[in-house]
């Protein structure tokens, strides 16, 4: 749903300490955050207190391979949509022809153009810039510049030039872009809509629903998690050009959209659902789940939201309140990774110690070590962890490091594999680059970028295969830790 300031691993995340370049002065930010949404533009320290690098901080991103059906971004209905934005990233399209443009304008962005070209030139993970010709992309660059370009037509310039990067996870972002990612990472985002997260099936086309927002219109209107959106106001959800149509969930407030829906191996549905201001703050679900021992349940959205440790820790104390738990299931599958802060903090309730390093192009290593917080028996539980194609970032480093440790066995589908650390760096204006600088490599080395984690037992099914009330990932999970 976007990642994106303080180090993150996801998609889209943002986070800062000052860094010199070119003789002005560049915040920079590293953090993880959904792909659907951006990175936010300030975070705070990482409590892990064994990362060795602190001028900046590390972060993970989530892919946005918009050419997989089951692996494609989720995308919140909001403006923080990265699937429909306006200033979309990636999206290819030109800038509009020349207009007269004031010369202080163009001074500006000439100037946060060079100091984004020097950071990318000088920090990028990967030396050969992916095959893109780094070098003339400057002179190209700065000629369009010159010729007179609005802000606008600016940000997607740049927008699209750190697309062709073709990493899936770097990405500029506009002022207005990094100020909602603020937003969201503080939790005070809102935005008119129906209040669904989504995921694409573009060989079925349509829409499926990963997280309904608490109190949201959705919620009211009965749509659940799993369900499929078919049409939207008679519009196909998905286009014949294989576009989606998120877009149109949004509108005034006080105004409906009708909706197909339907929930898997059911007969669709037809719902009218009014739009309203909506607050897109990731619910923690939890509960002991019906079995002969006492195993809990426990989900967890996002790394991306600041307080999102506080809400896992008082879910685990009620967990745990009436006695030891025998067995605890980690639900990662819609988590698209987030903050390093907010990591390392979760890794601290269910372990201790080195989890790996991030390493930058030079074979520079900043340790990870982190330090335990026991909530009842949370550091000697029995863990299962859930992930499928849409755990990413630093919500793979938390399932990859506690299944490397042993302390945990992992359940469901294949992960994205995007394990890149992003690092913001903020501009004069307010805009911002995430900017893939490190990987994360486990003690031995070991990585699964571009590959995924692989479960220790695979579930076929796919997340708009079933229901809540019929979930096989979660079944074989209760099945592992009964035995």
């Amino acid at each position: 749903m976007f990642a994106v300031g303080i180090a993150t691993l996801c998609v889209l995340a943002v986070f800062a300490t000052a860094l010199s370049t070119g003789g002005l002065s560049v915040a920079t930010q590293s953090a993880i955050a959904d792909p659907s949404s951006g990175l936010p533009a300030q975070l705070p320290n990482p409590v892990s207190a064994g990362v060795e690098d602190n001028s900046t901080q590390p972060s993970i991103t989530i892919a946005t391979d918009t050419s997989q059906t089951s692996q494609t971004t989720p995308s919140v209905n909001s403006n923080l949509d990265s699937n429909n934005n306006n200033e979309l990233i990636g999206s290819n399209k030109a800038p509009p022809a020349a207009t007269a443009v004031a010369p202080d304008a163009t001074y500006r962005q000439l100037r946060i153009f060079r100091q984004l070209w020097n950071i990318v030139n000088d920090r990028y993970i990967y030396p050969n810039f992916n095959g893109l010709d780094w070098n003339s992309s400057k002179p190209d660059t700065e000629a369009r510049i010159k010729a007179g370009i609005t802000d606008e037509q600016f940000y997607i310039l740049i927008q699209d030039l750190i697309h062709n990067l073709n990493d899936n996870h770097s990405s500029f972002l506009s002022p207005k872009q990094a100020e909602e990612e603020d937003k969201e990472y503080q939790g005070t985002q809102q935005y008119v809509g129906i209040g669904v997260v989504l995921e694409a099936n573009r060989d079925q086309k349509y829409l499926y629903v990963l997280q309904v927002y608490e109190s949201s219109p959705a919620s009211e209107a009965n749509i659940y998690p799993h369900d499929h959106i078919l049409s939207i106001n008679g519009m196909p959800a998905i286009n014949d050009d294989g576009v989606r149509q998120d877009k149109l969930l949004e509108g005034e407030p006080n105004t409906k959209v009708t909706l197909v829906v339907r929930t898997p191996a059911q007969e669709p549905r037809t719902i009218t659902v009014g739009r309203r201001n909506v607050s897109s703050i990731n619910t923690v679900e939890s509960r002991i789940l019906p079995a002969q021992k006492r195993i809990g349940y426990i989900s967890i959205p996002t790394f991306f939201e600041e307080d999102m440790s506080q809400r896992v820790r008082e879910a685990l104390k009620t967990l745990t309140r009436n006695g030891k738990l025998d067995g605890l299931i980690v639900d990662l599958r819609v988590n698209g990774g987030g903050s390093y802060p907010v990591l390392t903090a979760h890794l601290g309730f269910f372990s201790r110690g080195l989890i790996g390093r991030l390493v930058d192009r030079n074979g520079t290593r900043s340790t990870i070590n982190i330090s335990p917080e026991r909530i009842g028996n949370s550091q000697t539980v029995p863990l299962v962890i859930l992930v499928g194609p849409s755990t990413a970032s630093y919500a793979e480093v938390f399932a990859g490091a506690l299944q490397a440790k042993g302390r945990a066995k992992i359940v469901g589908q294949v992960s994205a594999g995007n394990i890149e650390t992003l690092r913001a760096h903020s501009f004069e204006d307010g805009s911002l680059i995430w900017l893939a600088e490190e990987t994360f490599k486990l003690p031995n080395g070991g990585s699964w970028e571009g590959m995924g984690l692989q479960p220790d037992i695979l579930i076929g099914a796919n997340w708009d295969e079933f229901t809540p009330a019929n979930d096989p990932v979660i079944s074989a999970a209760l099945e592992t830790l009964e035995k």
